[in-house]
């Protein structure tokens, strides 16, 4: 299942989701970033022969996650103008489809409950945009207990933050189970 929630439930709701906004009066933007307990960039062991949104979602089920709410940290439409105009890219075209098939189109700009029984097919089209999109590139997404926040950054790479010390545990625990390796910890 795939739903939708306004950008304004979604800020209410799930007050460890990161968040960017600009200032005019400082010319400068103000970030928020709830408080971490632990930080990691992962990378797929063997790129050639893994799909990373299969390990997501197999660390996914490792942590026991059965819902992932994805927000993006500025108040913008998921879709740009330029990415559902653009006619040059199959797969991104049927990316876009995608979304709008799930009413996420032009103006949607607030958070997307995704199951975990979507969460592959989701995370093949979102990983498409965001390798396909600059303006794509603030997305992360949070389980709904709040104990993990991930970004996956266009070159192929998971950050995943616990933001409690039973988390942390929980995720040392389950990535070795996976073929991600620890790239760097913060």
């Amino acid at each position: 299942m795939v739903e939708k929630i306004s950008r304004d439930i979604c800020l209410i709701k799930y007050r460890s989701l990161p968040l960017c906004e600009y200032d005019k009066t400082i010319d400068d933007d103000i970030l928020y970033y709830p408080k971490i307990f632990s930080s990691y960039w992962l990378k797929l062991a063997d790129e050639s022969n893994t799909n990373i949104s299969k390990e997501i979602v197999s660390l996914i089920k490792k942590l026991n996650i059965n819902h992932l709410i994805f927000f993006g940290e500025t108040n913008k439409p998921w879709i740009s103008k330029f990415t559902s105009s653009r006619t040059d890219f199959k797969k991104l075209i049927n990316a876009v489809e995608y979304f709008k098939s799930h009413k996420i189109e032009k103006k949607f700009n607030g958070g997307v409950k995704i199951e975990i029984n979507e969460l592959y097919k989701f995370l093949q089209n979102f990983i498409i945009i965001t390798e396909s999109d600059g303006g794509f590139y603030d997305f992360n997404f949070i389980d709904e207990d709040e104990n993990f926040v991930f970004y996956i950054h266009y070159s192929g790479e998971l950050k995943l933050i616990t933001l409690n010390e039973n988390s942390n545990i929980n995720f040392q625990n389950s990535v070795n189970e996976t073929h991600f390796t620890i790239q760097n910890q913060d």
